[in-house]
């Protein structure tokens, strides 16, 4: 299923997203990570959409959304536009569904007192969020651009480097993440001032939650370790937990079968949909 594409004004940005399934259906929303886009989720938004209202958008920064001003990349920017999409789009207790930092947006958009999701799930992200050594060294580097798309597919990576996706899909996500540029290069679409935000905590925090709660994790993720996950699981009695095989830190693109399968089983046991 081909998701449409929307443009929406909030605020002083132009904010772009992607719609799948039919508009009366409860909506879900689904929030990439760092330096990634809407389009990180065309392979398993139709799935969910048989039963949801999906909606992708792109952060602030990243993807077809505008650039914000400098220094407009702190979590409270990002839960502002969520709140504000919501409003704007009129959704009644949307499910959310984060990954990295769009899973640590949504932990922070549920704890905000804004409303209430109807669901959280957040996908490999820990309840803290800090500026490590990793991001500095990554924000040190030129942004990449390619000569064509030949040399983008070839030299175009996933940080961090423990997924394996399928070739096709690491091609299409490649594809999305780059824009043609007036000089004739390809250059990626995410602000590199996207990469710096103050520290977060939300750890001491995660027993307010106030409703159906699931932590993801990939076995093989280097962003949040086993015991990571158990004290996510801890600091939120009323959550449930799964630990996927085969998967690095994008559950969702390694093993997309088996993340689906998951959420949807908490859904229906949480929700009764």
């Amino acid at each position: 299923m081909t998701p449409t594409a929307h443009f929406i004004r909030l605020g002083r940005l132009s904010v772009h997203y992607l719609a799948w399934g039919q508009p009366d259906r409860p909506p879900l929303i689904l929030l990439h990570g760092g330096a990634a886009h809407a389009h990180w989720w065309d392979h398993i938004a139709p799935v969910l959409s048989q039963r949801y209202r999906v909606l992708a958008p792109d952060l602030r920064g990243h993807g077809d959304t505008d650039w914000a001003d400098p220094g407009a990349y702190e979590i409270d920017d990002y839960v502002s536009d969520l709140h504000d999409l919501s409003v704007a789009l009129n959704l009644d207790r949307p499910i959310l569904l984060g990954h990295s930092l769009g899973g640590f947006i949504a932990l922070a958009y549920t704890l905000s007192q804004r409303s209430r999701p109807r669901a959280l799930i957040v996908v490999d992200m820990r309840a803290r969020l800090t500026d490590s050594r990793f991001m500095r060294l990554v924000r040190a580097l030129p942004a990449p651009s390619y000569r064509d798309e030949a040399e983008l597919l070839r030299r175009f990576r996933l940080l961090p480097a423990d997924s394996r996706p399928q070739p096709e899909l690491f091609r299409a996500i490649a594809r999305h993440s780059v824009r043609l540029a007036p000089d004739g290069r390809l250059r990626l679409k995410s602000d590199r001032a996207a990469l710096r935000r103050a520290p977060v905590d939300l750890g001491p925090r995660l027993s307010d939650l106030g409703c159906p709660c699931l932590f993801v994790r990939g076995q093989d993720s280097t962003t949040l370790s086993a015991r990571g996950l158990a004290e996510m699981r801890a600091g939120c009695p009323d959550a449930s937990a799964a630990d996927i095989p085969g998967a690095g830190h994008h559950v969702f693109l390694d093993q997309p079968a088996a993340f689906v399968a998951v959420v949807q089983k908490f859904l229906d046991e949480r929700l009764r949909t």
